[in-house]
């Protein structure tokens, strides 16, 4: 018998808990592939999970770990998932670094996230910023954190408070105020390992002092603003990355100070948390760990090429992937991991995008995106926390900009100003592709996280990392199961970064139950390249019960009665409906196939006017409507409707609903009908839609190029320590003798625009943007156009501002990651550096009222 492990374990107690787990085991099936070309692999048996003797025990609260919102809505905390009311609930947050992105634009971006599907916003608080002169304190601007949290609550956006007091975050001393640093440090190099070494992150007196400080004047400013309050504060992250390889020396006893003098300031919460990195410590039921994963890294070495394990199924959520970081010590061997066997699995890491450095320079897309969040939801994740959610800037102090500028022990040779993280809302808040990649996902997990919360993950044995597996074998199909024995989902993953992907034919899935064995689907399929989903079994909605559906699940409509599916490219959609409460089905688009004991449903053509409808026999009628998956990464929900739109953006400000986009001619299609107000509509499928048209801008723009640097020998600022094979960074002095491109609008910017960008296309090694001669802004180079934003950078623009971008070339010898290649390996002869076009584009907006 093979076995399924349900458990979080450690590896070196791997054979014993299997012997003790059998009754838990279900099987799988020898399955084995016939070859046919290259990139295609054929199943020649169906995959199978067994779960007949599978009996799920009940989970357990864990102790101290809720809170009692004053109309009486109850959070709680088991060991599996968080309830809402006993109602099982996965929430979903991302990071947003108020310190980071310009106040007056912050309620911009909240509605950004909101119309993405997030039910949460999660922020890092750099001590830094708000002490930078010891006992002078600062919550005005962008550092006011109750103004930040109060648009939280008014745009219904749980927070999740990560307060330190160090959090890395790519920020210097990890948050950490220089003069403590300077009086707390070692003192033979006070800000080596990012300003935590020394008597810092101990049980020093003088530092306890200082945190209980920073704990006192934040819960100032945070207070009544907790669930318990009517607030939207739910959770609160202690120390980050609280490990003995980043200089964490206070143990567990630390870790329980920090929440004993939390709660003593009255940050009373449901959930508590710190990072479960690599030897993490903590007490059971005190704090839970949270995780993480990315799809590349920016701190390896340049030189480094691997498939990251983020793409692979796995329940040891410890893995190696964020450990990479702290390579100094054993990566492989994790904390405590059998201490997660009764925690939930929640992350607060899992990547969109990644950062770049000077040495690395990775470009991740909205496949790569997307695909991390699937495999980390599969894996059994039930509280979903994304880094970044949203780019922006490295603050500026009293005295200097606070840049990581630590390169004497750590990899942190970022840009000076740039923190886009290429995230799925850019720096400047421009959305990207990934932004319409997450919808899917995070709409799912707030409609049916309480179906899929209580569903436990088994993994085959032959992609398991428990059995010794390596988790970037490609030849295997990626697959897992979450169910509670009864209901549950099945997921694939069939794309990668930095691999070969094969397309896997002749797919089929056997899951056996204790009283049946499903067959999904009816006829064997194929798994294109690319494709990511996860389909639902035995899955009741309003009376429907679905014994398999070969689409996927997004979001329901409660006054329509509707539950919206899609349809996965190249892999027809057919939904197997049990016949013992139906009293008939109609279709539209789809054919029905009766039999005794269920009515199979086949779509011809998803769409706008793809549905079924499901007559149940108390008379009430469950609707299914199907889109197609350009479809599916076009919507939003909001007050119980579904809306489409090909525009960059739409956004909803309780009654208002704006537009932006860069196009001219935009739609909008709403169902089940529209509200919009003064708009004329016509009908396309069940769907009412309205055109939204701009009338062009013109922007006279002109640039020129004053210098030329192609042929320059960048010179590069000294490290302490060259072991970790990075060059440094360029020193200011270099990209003076760049090449210089001027710019100019010589009839100004117009005002009446949402904003006006800068699409930088070049190819060189880095660029920095100056205004009057003052750096204002950097990018380095990773195979993307650089955008920069007027309405962030130049809203103070007059004709006589003199704009340049200094750009600096990529000579043959630069140890530097770019998108997946290692440049020397390219065997250039001679330095790059192009700028092949800078275009002023504009970017249109407009507000309707609905009723």
């Amino acid at each position: 018998m093979n076995t399924f492990i349900t458990i979080r374990i450690t590896k070196n107690c791997i054979f014993l808990l299997m012997l003790s787990l059998l009754q838990w085991s279900c099987s799988q099936e020898k399955k084995e592939l016939k070859k046919a070309d290259a990139n295609v692999l054929t199943l020649e048996k169906p995959l199978t999970f067994n779960f007949v003797d599978y009996k799920p025990e009940p989970p357990r609260d864990i102790p101290g770990m809720n809170s009692v919102s004053p109309s009486g809505n109850v959070m709680n905390v088991n060991s599996n998932y968080l309830t809402i009311n006993d109602t099982p609930w996965i929430p979903s947050y991302g990071e947003f670094n108020y310190q980071r992105y310009p106040e007056e634009y912050w309620e911009d971006a909240i509605l950004k996230m909101k119309s993405q599907g997030f039910t949460g916003i999660s922020s890092y608080v750099f001590w830094i910023g708000h002490e930078e002169v010891e006992g002078q304190w600062d919550f005005s601007g962008n550092k006011n954190i109750r103004k930040f949290i109060e648009l939280c609550k008014t745009h219904n956006m749980k927070f999740f408070a990560r307060i330190g007091p160090w959090v890395n975050g790519e920020i210097r001393n990890g948050g950490h105020p220089d003069w403590l640093v300077e009086r707390l440090g070692d003192p033979k190099n006070p800000y080596g390992y990012n300003g935590s070494g020394g008597r810092l992150r101990s049980m020093d007196s003088e530092y306890l002092a200082a945190v209980d400080k920073l704990y006192e004047k934040l819960a100032e400013q945070m207070k009544g603003m907790y669930w318990k309050d009517g607030g939207p504060i739910f959770a609160i992250q202690l120390d980050n990355e609280y490990t003995p390889a980043h200089s964490g020396i206070g143990g567990t006893k630390l870790i329980e100070w920090e929440k004993e003098t939390a709660l003593k300031h009255g940050m009373k919460v449901a959930l508590y948390t710190t990072t479960g990195w690599n030897k993490a410590e903590f007490i059971q039921d005190h704090t839970i760990q949270v995780h993480g994963s990315y799809a590349d890294y920016y701190w390896s070495r340049a030189n480094d090429f691997y498939r990251v394990p983020s793409y692979s199924f796995s329940t040891l959520r410890a893995v190696d992937g964020i450990d990479t970081e702290v390579n100094h010590f054993d990566s492989t061997s994790s904390t405590d991991i059998d201490k997660y066997i009764t925690n939930p699995y929640l992350t607060c890491e899992t990547g969109i995008g990644m950062h770049i450095a000077y040495h690395r320079r990775p470009n991740i897309n909205h496949l790569d995106n997307g695909a991390v969040s699937l495999v980390e939801l599969g894996s059994g994740c039930n509280g979903m926390g994304y880094f970044m959610a949203i780019g922006g800037n490295t603050p500026h102090g009293k005295n200097e900009i606070f840049w990581n500028r630590d390169m004497a022990q750590t990899q942190m040779d970022m840009p000076v100003f740039s923190n886009d993280y290429q995230t799925a809302i850019g720096e400047f808040g421009q959305i990207r592709k990934s932004y319409h990649e997450y919808p899917i996902q995070l709409n799912f997990m707030t409609d049916f996280g309480q179906y899929l919360a209580p569903c436990q993950t088994f993994i085959p044995k032959e992609i398991d990392e428990l059995r010794g597996v390596d988790l970037t074998i490609s030849k295997e199909i990626q697959r897992t199961v979450r169910t509670d024995g009864e209901k549950g989902f099945v997921f694939v993953n069939n794309h990668v970064k930095n691999d070969t992907v094969y397309q896997f034919n002749n797919v089929q899935f056997d899951i056996k139950l204790k009283d049946e064995t499903l067959k999904i689907p009816e006829k064997a399929i194929n798994v294109p390249v690319d494709s990511y989903f996860y389909w639902p079994f035995n899955l009741t909605l309003s009376g429907a019960t679905i014994k398999y559906a070969t689409a996927q699940p997004v979001l329901s409509l409660k006054e329509s009665n509707t539950y919206v599916f899609f349809q996965n490219d190249e892999i027809t959609s057919e939904f197997v409906f049990d016949n013992a409460n139906i009293a008939n089905v109609n279709v539209n688009n789809a054919q029905v196939t009766e039999s005794d004991k269920t009515t199979k449903v086949t779509v011809t053509k998803s769409g706008l006017n793809c549905h079924i409808d499901v007559k149940l026999k108390d008379q009430s009628t469950v609707r299914f409507l199907v889109l197609n998956q350009s479809q599916a990464k076009q919507l939003y929900k909001n007050d119980d409707k579904l809306y489409l739109s090909n525009a960059e953006v739409i956004l909803f400000n309780h009654k208002e609903l704006k537009i932006i986009s860069e196009q001219t001619k935009n739609s909008v299609w709403v169902y089940p009908a529209n509200s919009i107000q003064n708009v004329s509509t016509i009908k396309e499928g069940l769907f009412d839609k309205f055109e939204v048209n701009f009338e062009a801008a013109k922007i006279p723009f002109t640039y020129n190029e004053t210098q030329n640097g192609k042929e320059l020998t960048v010179t590069y600022e000294a490290l302490n320590n060259k072991g970790n094979g990075h060059m440094g960074v360029p020193t200011n002095d270099t990209f003076n003798k760049g090449t210089i491109v001027s710019m100019q609008f010589p009839e100004g910017i117009p005002s009446e625009l949402y904003d006006v960008r800068v699409e930088v296309n070049y190819k060189a090694s880095a660029l920095r943007f100056y205004k009057n001669d003052v750096f204002a802004y950097d990018n380095y180079y990773n195979g993307n156009a650089w955008v920069l934003s007027a309405k962030h950078m130049l809203s103070d623009y007059t004709k006589d501002m003199k704009l340049d971008l200094k750009f600096i070339p990529l000579q043959p010898k630069d140890r530097i990651y770019i998108a997946g290649k290692y440049w020397p390996d390219l065997n250039k002869t001679e330095n790059v550096l192009e700028v092949k076009s800078i275009k002023a584009i504009p970017v249109y907006t407009t507000s309707f009222k609905t009723n």
